[in-house]
């Protein structure tokens, strides 16, 4: 049965025995192939997480707050449910960019809806695979997106149910250095950008939304071309974003390209400045996604309705915590507690601009991103076209759109979720 939500409650708490192994999830800044990461599993025990849940919920104080507040005939409608089979959930080790499941978790939202979450840490190839075969370990993949479209390519039955995060790449420059690629009519001078020695990780996402941001404005695609012609001089692939962002100190590289993490990271260390977020490029352009097997979904319909209803919730949440100080304290403590990160690195990366959450399956969003990947040569290769392919096919949104149906017929005048149906309608 679902609880008011509780303003400042404090149910950070560790869950004795997760022992997760060494392996991250590819994401969402570089684009990885399915067999980058062969790393294994280990599943947490569910009861403990249930046994947190309810010590804690014994001793929580109520609250008015009308974010997810139910009237007593609401509460009487959900103390009838029927039992859920159990999610296993990718929760990649010291990973915040989850941090909307974290505090589903931690906050009790799945256990309120019903649900027994069991957090697993796998990624890259052992993490599709564990989805797509019948006996696999895992049915929720949180992060991640070009990495499962490389496995939808292959013949993996693999659906996109919900959304992560977006954007989340910047453009960088050295200090001093940034204003010149700035454009007057457009966010980018075309011809600095086109002209100036570029640096990145090889299929940055950052690069593939500019790269398609110059091909939208008029630059020609055999122009771009011969700019990503490593013989040409013109730019430069590193191995990493620590690499990319010395390069542009040095002015190996006149511009870089790199998640906004960790261009906000080494802003100072290396003497950078950002040009353009690129998501201000191409709005709303997706980064990680919910990734699950059509069967997964087909056999445990409710669960993910339950899932996805908790995952709104625990949003819910962090977002009030823009507004709300001592909400956003809990949500930092929360996150940071699960995640072993420090408590002022967390709060940057919630609410410092550095990450956009977003739970919305975004079907326009994955659609212009997959365009602009499959431009920049990143879908090369597979036994799909992704030239023609229509993605919509391994996209249902049926779970999420019907969890917050349920969600707006309980709570009619929450704004917050008629204003996530808004966007659902414009994105979908």
């Amino acid at each position: 049965m679902r609880k008011n939500n509780i303003k400042g409650s404090k149910l950070g708490v560790l869950v004795a025995g997760i022992i997760f192994i060494t392996g991250s999830l590819s994401g969402c800044g570089t684009a990885k192939s399915v067999a980058d990461d062969t790393s294994g599993t280990q599943k947490v025990e569910a009861s403990e997480i249930q046994s947190k849940t309810e010590e804690t919920k014994n001793t929580e104080n109520g609250s008015n707050d009308q974010i997810t507040s139910n009237n007593e005939d609401n509460k009487e409608k959900t103390t009838e449910k029927k039992e859920l089979s159990p999610l296993s959930v990718s929760y990649p080790a010291g990973n915040i960019r989850v941090t909307v499941n974290i505090l589903a978790l931690q906050k009790g939202y799945f256990a309120e809806e019903g649900l027994t979450v069991n957090p697993v840490a796998i990624g890259g190839n052992n993490a599709l695979t564990a989805i797509n075969e019948e006996n696999g370990e895992l049915d929720i993949l949180t992060a991640g997106f070009v990495a499962d479209v490389q496995a939808i390519g292959s013949g993996y039955d693999l659906t996109f149910i919900a959304g992560t995060a977006v954007e989340g790449g910047a453009v960088i420059a050295k200090k001093g250095n940034a204003d010149k690629f700035k454009g007057t009519d457009l966010i980018l001078n075309l011809d600095q950008v086109t002209n100036a020695k570029l640096g990145f990780s090889r299929n940055e996402a950052a690069w593939i939304v500019t790269r398609q941001y110059l091909l939208d404005n008029g630059v020609a695609a055999d122009t771009i071309a011969a700019i990503e012609d490593e013989a040409s001089g013109n730019i430069s692939y590193y191995e990493d974003q620590t690499a990319t962002a010395q390069a542009v100190q040095k002015g190996e590289v006149e511009l870089g390209f790199l998640p906004m993490e960790f261009a906000l990271l080494y802003a100072d260390a290396y003497d950078l400045e950002i040009v353009a977020a690129a998501g201000d490029l191409l709005p709303n352009y997706v980064c990680c996604r919910e990734v699950t097997s059509k069967k997964r979904l087909s056999d445990k319909y409710d669960s993910y309705v339950a899932y996805e209803t908790a995952r709104i919730r625990a949003f819910e949440y962090y977002k009030k915590g823009e507004t709300d100080a001592e909400i956003k304290a809990d949500v930092v403590k929360t996150v940071a507690e699960y995640s072993g990160k420090e408590p002022d690195y967390v709060e940057t990366y919630l609410y410092g601009g550095v990450t956009k959450f977003a739970v919305d399956p975004n079907t326009n969003g994955i659609q212009k991103y997959i365009t602009a990947a499959y431009n920049s040569g990143v879908f090369t290769g597979n036994a799909v076209d992704f030239g023609t392919y229509d993605i919509k096919q391994n996209i249902d949104t049926s779970a999420y759109k019907k969890a917050l149906d349920n969600l707006i017929a309980e709570n009619p005048d929450n704004t917050f979720y008629t204003g996530l149906l808004t966007q659902f309608t414009e994105s979908n």
